[in-house]
């Protein structure tokens, strides 16, 4: 039997915890040795794309820690039992965990998380096209269903993390500093939520002039500064940059959900995605030819990525 890896009426609440960690000082420990960050660009080959800001790094990726010290907080217990709570599932696997540094700006737009499907993920297609894959709602029969766990350890100015937990139409909820160790579970690829402008309106910047290959360091007197071909871009106190920790779980109803996803019998194709999407674009009345090469077809992307685009929240 074929089951659809996530089900339409899968309803998944958000869940607080805190603490989230029983050990914050070696979050803490761990985001100093992860220094230097790279752009959010970089870190998914988003060549030409700004950051505005907006740098990460892997503790763990594929269910594998690849950074380490980070096994103790990847394997993190309140976290998957928060997770088969809010997914009502038996089966929760571990799949990433990932630091976020945010320097002082503006609001970023609404939006919902990179989704994972069967057999299309950013190794099979290029990353920024999971984004209309997921805006589209035409791949929700392959949608993987995913715990986002967020973790914040930002007392400063600003830095609300705002979400839908009913939708768009609905009243959003905000959750605001101080809340250092304090977590927010939730259904990130299906629930829109933002961060809010981080730091005092007047140090707020866009930083245009940030470029792809950018690196943001903690230097030795604890201050972080954003270094760029030899040269220092700005620089800001430990406790000006939001920090958060995000933590990635695979989320199957039972065994069976879990079997049916590992044994690949309903994976998505890079022609099948290809198929759906120009089915769905010539119904809209576009003029649409098959993409050459996902990777290097500007054209495509254009179409793609105007086409299923994201809503605004405002």
């Amino acid at each position: 039997m074929t089951y659809a890896t996530r089900p339409k009426d899968l309803l998944a609440p958000p869940v607080k915890l805190d603490p989230a960690f029983d050990d914050p000082d070696g979050i803490l420990d761990l985001i100093r040795r992860g220094s230097p960050y790279k752009t959010l660009s970089a870190v998914h080959r988003n060549v030409g794309e700004t950051s505005a800001g907006w740098f990460r790094n892997f503790w763990a990726l594929g269910g594998k820690v690849v950074f380490d010290g980070a096994e103790p907080f990847f394997y993190n217990e309140r976290f998957i039992e928060a997770a088969k709570t809010s997914f009502n599932a038996e089966v929760i696997r571990p799949l990433a965990m990932m630091t976020n540094l945010n320097l002082p700006a503006p609001s970023s737009p609404c939006h919902l998380d990179l989704p994972f499907f069967r057999g299309a993920n950013n190794r099979e297609v290029p990353s920024w096209m999971l984004d209309p894959m997921g805006y589209s709602g035409l791949f929700h029969e392959w949608a993987i269903p995913v715990a986002s766990a967020i973790t914040w350890f930002y007392d400063g100015e600003g830095g609300d993390f705002e979400y839908w937990p009913r939708g768009l139409d609905a009243p959003s909820v905000t959750e605001s500093p101080p809340f250092s160790n304090s977590c927010v579970l939730a259904d990130n690829e299906y629930m829109y939520h933002r961060v809010g402008s981080v730091g005092p309106e007047k140090d707020q910047q866009t930083y245009e002039a940030i470029g792809y290959d950018a690196k943001l360091e903690l230097m030795e007197d604890q201050r972080w500064q954003v270094n760029e071909d030899g040269k220092t871009l700005a620089s800001f106190d430990f406790d000006e940059v939001r920090i958060s920790i995000l933590w990635k779980a695979y989320c199957f109803k039972n065994e069976a959900m879990a079997e049916s996803y590992d044994d690949h019998s309903n994976d998505l194709s890079t022609d099948l995605i290809a198929d759906i999407f120009c089915d769905d674009l010539t119904k809209r009345g576009h003029k649409v030819s098959r993409p050459s090469d996902f990777a290097t077809d500007a054209a495509w992307k254009e179409l793609i990525t105007t086409v299923y685009a994201p809503p605004s929240a405002d």
